[in-house]
């Protein structure tokens, strides 16, 4: 049960686990808008600076309908206490409750960074004019999906979804379609049997895929990878869990990605199912930190004609340093 309690949680939490070959990160270099190094405050001269939020933060240009835009934080990395205090000053009363509310320095700590990752994340987007982190506000759709909440402002249909877990938190952003996110430790333990604990919640197509992978430890990484992106699945149809158990849809693997299919619509015919899964969702599949697994899911928009998913990946201090980190295409 315990177990149970860890894998299955709400919105937001990172509920875990996806996979790319340390090879698939492409490259690495400091980013300003053409890659360039900056450093965009020096911690130690930061009590002087009187700049308001909004010009700290470098804005973007909107993802494309093609791209999902992924940034992500290391907490260890954030050590300074007087950037921690700025960034509780990002948040809302009730944010600052919440933070509060949590037991032990340490789930406080990611609790402040993840509402700052948010906050911070999405007033990069708006061109028009600048946006304060702070005046973001928020609202849950009925199924208790947080979703922005732009009080009829005439602004782009922007969506994002967190995920964390105690030693990486990230935010994917998207234009005009939902997104669902999801990370997981790649060290992270099952402590029951893998295919026993498969069998509770995943399809029986899944459980078989799983029983013919004979070395534990492959087994035990494909079944975090399957469980990343049947989370993220879940975090962008934002109907939460109970909408869309597990075992009533399979990630099936092709070679140019991954498709989702409902357990109906499996069939023996390979051409045939390929046709029945590929409907409506992306999927991407990628390594952060050379620690976690990631998965990204997308609601497919018609506008793209099937053109696959970018993905753009950068690591970033909130108004210290950005990174980018990664650019690849991703078929289904």
């Amino acid at each position: 049960m315990e177990e149970e309690k860890k894998f299955v949680g709400g919105w937001g939490k990172g509920n875990k686990m996806g996979e790319r070959r340390p090879e698939d990160i492409c490259w690495k270099e400091r980013w300003v808008d053409v890659g360039s190094a900056v450093r965009l405050l020096d911690l130690s001269a930061m009590s002087q600076m009187q700049r308001s939020f909004s010009i700290d933060l470098p804005s973007l240009r909107l993802p494309s309908r093609r791209e999902t835009h992924l940034w992500y934080i290391l907490p260890d990395e954030v050590k300074s206490t007087s950037l921690l205090k700025r960034y509780s000053q990002l948040l809302s009363q009730t944010e600052k409750d919440r933070v509060d509310q949590m037991r032990g320095d340490e789930l406080k700590k990611n609790a402040l960074l993840a509402r700052t990752l948010v906050r911070t994340t999405i007033a990069r987007y708006q061109t028009n004019e600048a946006v304060d982190p702070r005046s973001l506000m928020f609202k849950k759709n009925m199924y208790g999906k947080p979703e922005l909440d732009w009080q009829n402002c005439n602004v782009q249909p922007l969506h994002f979804n967190i995920s964390h877990t105690d030693s990486l938190i990230a935010c994917g952003v998207t234009v005009h379609v939902p997104v669902g996110i999801d990370v997981e430790d790649k060290e992270r333990k099952i402590k029951h049997d893998v295919l026993t604990f498969a069998k509770r919640f995943y399809s029986a197509d899944e459980v078989n895929c799983l029983a013919t992978i004979l070395d534990p430890e492959a087994q035990r990484k494909e079944f975090i990878k399957l469980w990343t992106l049947k989370e993220a699945y879940v975090k962008a149809l934002g109907k939460g869990f109970s909408a869309a158990p597990f075992n009533t849809f399979t990630i099936q693997s092709n070679p140019g990605g991954y498709n989702l299919c409902k357990t109906s619509e499996i069939t023996a015919n390979p051409l045939e199912e390929t046709k029945k899964c590929n409907g409506g969702w992306k999927f991407a599949l990628l390594e952060l930190a050379d620690s976690h697994y990631a998965a990204v899911c997308t609601e497919d928009d018609q506008a793209d004609e099937g053109a696959p998913m970018r993905v753009i990946v950068r690591k970033t201090i909130p108004f210290v340093e950005d990174q980018l980190i990664l650019k690849e295409y991703f078929c289904n």
